[in-house]
């Protein structure tokens, strides 16, 4: 008898085994990326979550400090926080965020990228900050002179509140803070930022 070497019956299938390594590390990837964040999200009606219809993306852009944020994913343990956003010729935004990790005692630092939904005009973005998985990035309150802005996601587990300056006064921040509630947000689950205008530990 003919005895022959077995074949591969189905040759093809090698040819999408990679394929499917990396479609699962990515997935992977993003699965640590929401573990690290809340894991009871709350999502709310997206009407209470409406973006400013009269946006200035120009005077946006530049130095914020971080006031206020809900407590999630790796930026959890960073104090003396601050935001640059810089407008890229494409219209988007990126996004660099530095801050002092509690843990680890050094200044830390990550990017990120931003784009429209739709016009410029209309605080309505989604942002990503790990590969090609974007989620909502919404202005959904900004100051006459933009010198504060308070920016949530497509769900109350994200939300910052931003300052031009290390502090912001208590009637504008009972303001926004009564805002925020009526959207959804827990207010008990605010962080608030430590912002002493002083840097004993490094400097950017």
């Amino acid at each position: 008898m003919d005895e022959r070497e077995p074949q591969d019956s189905q040759p093809g299938h090698r040819s999408w085994l990679p394929v499917v390594a990396v479609g699962l590390s990515a997935f992977a990837a993003y699965a640590v990326y929401r573990w690290f964040g809340n894991q009871s999200t709350k999502v709310v009606p997206a009407a209470q979550i409406e973006p400013v219809s009269d946006f200035d993306v120009e005077r946006f852009v530049g130095d914020w400090y971080e006031i206020a944020r809900i407590e999630k994913g790796l930026g959890k343990p960073l104090t003396r926080s601050r935001i640059e956003y810089e407008l890229q010729d494409d219209g988007s935004l990126s996004i660099t965020m530095r801050g002092f990790h509690t843990g680890t005692h050094r200044w830390v630092e990550s990017t990120g990228n931003a784009r429209f939904v739709g016009s410029p005009h209309f605080g309505a973005m989604k942002a990503s900050f790990l590969g090609p998985f974007y989620e909502g990035y919404h202005i959904v309150a900004i100051d006459p002179d933009y010198q504060w802005a308070m920016i949530m996601g497509d769900t109350t587990d994200s939300f910052k509140l931003l300052s031009r300056e290390p502090v912001l006064d208590g009637e504008t921040t009972e303001l926004l803070l009564y805002q925020a509630e009526l959207m959804g947000v827990e207010a008990d689950r605010i962080h608030w930022v430590m912002q002493d205008g002083v840097n004993p530990t490094g400097q950017w």
